[in-house]
């Protein structure tokens, strides 16, 4: 059997990848190596190459406090965001590489993990230039079906971002998406041949798994304490103020809710006190396990957009298996919505309703004793890394 080496490639930092990518970086074995490039400050050891962008020289607006000036002309000046400078830099260092490789006789897969989407231009160079190499591009967020990552591209770009998302379609061996339903987009709407998408869920970590309770948790006689992780604000996709009115719609009507969020910062100005919302900052992994159980309900949110369907919310996975019941707001027939009621794992209330009126039904249900939504295990398990290394195993 030919020796293998995989090169799996993220815009983010050692210590920001997500589950998802770390799992990757543990497939490999004795014939398969697996290295793992991302950004930092050009440490190259073992098996994780931290890679710096080149220099930006509008990187001196910053200096003199002209932030909103330079955000406007790196959207002019790269394509099809400044990340193009990791791009560049990354694929200098990777070909140098793959060229020995080739020559000691390796097989050699690459793997981008996006966003960021500049990412496609790497997969696009390499396998141009050494066309042996397999490139599998893994589309943990679609691009410009997600007005989102479109619209921070200058409009005069966005006709060029979608010929080069079709490039990057065409041009890979294998496109993943996050769920089935991306998958079937991108066979329907982009014309991905079927033997060319595979859908793979995102894995829950396993300390989660570990500690996941498989009773029925105790339900608060008073306050219910409600958290939200990640980015509360991200439109048009995360329409966090909606949340929050819906909160206070629900406190006007005497139910005593109160909602923690961690992750990205909120802006300034919102209605915190009147919602009953605090900020508590950054949620680092190796504390998630024990922050998720001091709450009684784990809330994720996304507005009624088609993007918003076919979209797999990478916290999904760790909520399942918390057994904390999840209060998802989403839209009626999206992927999230069939992940939850199949696991069974929480309650589901549609996006294109009123939040304020799903979210206070459902809190009295839950206040009154009602039964939980009856959680599958068999299903759940499926998230489990044991069934999604398979699957992973299979591509590379």
């Amino acid at each position: 059997m030919n020796r293998k080496i995989v090169y799996i490639v993220t815009s983010r930092s050692r210590s920001r990848i997500n589950e998802r990518e770390k799992r990757l970086c543990e497939l490999g074995g004795e014939q398969l190596e697996i290295v793992l490039i991302c950004r930092g400050e050009n440490h190259y050891s073992g098996n994780v190459w931290e890679v710096e962008p080149d220099p930006n020289p509008t990187g001196v607006l910053r200096e003199l406090g002209m932030i909103s000036l330079k955000r406007t002309m790196d959207r002019w000046l790269y394509f099809p965001s400044p990340s193009v400078l990791y791009v560049n830099a990354v694929y200098r260092r990777l070909r140098k590489q793959i060229r020995g490789d080739l020559e000691d006789g390796l097989e050699i897969t690459l793997i981008t993990c996006l966003p960021a989407h500049d990412l496609c231009l790497l997969g696009i160079r390499i396998k141009g230039e050494f066309p042996r190499v397999r490139w599998v591009c893994d589309w943990q967020d679609l691009w410009s079906y997600d007005d989102y990552y479109l619209e921070r591209v200058p409009a005069l770009y966005r006709n060029k971002v979608r010929r080069l998302e079709k490039l990057s379609l065409d041009c890979c061996d294998m496109n993943i998406t996050t769920n089935p339903k991306a998958r079937q987009l991108f066979i329907e709407e982009f014309g991905v041949s079927l033997n060319k998408c595979r859908s793979i869920y995102h894995p829950y970590m396993d300390k989660l798994n570990r500690r996941m309770s498989k009773e029925s948790p105790n339900r608060p006689e008073g306050e219910v304490k409600m958290v939200f992780l990640g980015t509360l604000f991200k439109p048009p996709k995360m329409p966090g103020d909606r949340l929050l009115r819906a909160l206070m719609q629900v406190r006007r009507k005497g139910i005593d809710v109160r909602m923690d969020v961690y992750g990205s910062p909120l802006p300034n100005g919102l209605p915190l006190e009147e919602s009953g919302t605090t900020y508590r900052g950054y949620l680092c992994h190796e504390d998630i396990v024990s922050t998720l159980q001091e709450y009684d309900i784990l809330v994720l949110i996304m507005a009624d957009l088609p993007n918003s369907k076919v979209v797999m919310n990478i916290k999904l996975p760790s909520y399942f298996v918390t057994g904390k019941p999840i209060c998802a707001i989403v839209p009626e027939d999206s992927a999230v919505a069939e992940m939850v009621r199949q696991t069974g794992t929480g309650y589901v209330i549609s996006s294109s309703k009123d939040w304020g009126k799903g979210l206070y039904e459902m809190l009295l249900k839950y206040q009154s004793g009602d039964p939980l939504p009856n959680r599958n295990e068999e299903e759940i398990a499926r998230f489990g890394w044991h069934a999604l290394s398979k699957e992973w195993r299979k591509v590379i």
